[in-house]
């Protein structure tokens, strides 16, 4: 009978030892979760954004030619420049430095932070040297350069 229950014992040990073997193993090579900065997710959209100049062109109310480009880089800074001419040839030209980070953990959201004032660019596609999002509430499309 004493042998039965050491026998019975090395089973369930056994056992065991292969459940946590099973658990450890296939944790390390089966589940890769990166929460935060540095997940593929996070530098694959991070390569994309900085690796181009974004560019926007369009008339506003009073038909004056706007022009901006929105640069980039991966230390979360960019540059924000800002060319206009209206109709009667005046032209303005101004550059702004800001400060970014993703804003969701989706990548689909960027906040701009101007110092003085913060810009939001939600609902963010980024394709084919495209990025359409909403900025400030209104749509945007720029294009990649």
């Amino acid at each position: 009978m004493e042998a039965n229950m050491k026998t019975h014992a090395k089973n369930i040990f056994f056992t065991i030892f292969l459940c946590v073997s099973f658990i450890f193993t296939s944790c390390e090579g089966g589940i890769d979760i990166e929460i935060g900065n540095w997940s593929d997710d996070y530098r694959e959209a991070t390569y994309y954004l900085c690796n181009r100049v974004w560019t926007d062109e369009w008339y506003d109310n009073h038909d004056t030619y706007c022009y901006q480009e929105l640069y980039f880089y991966s230390n979360n800074t960019g540059v924000d420049y800002l060319y206009t001419e209206d109709r009667f040839g005046n032209i303005q030209e101004s550059t702004y430095h800001f400060t970014w980070d993703w804003w969701d953990s989706f990548y689909t959201s960027i906040r701009l932070d101007y110092g003085d004032s913060f810009a939001y660019m939600e609902n963010i596609r980024m394709d084919r040297n495209h990025l359409d999002c909403i900025l400030n509430g209104y749509p945007v499309s720029f294009i990649g350069r």
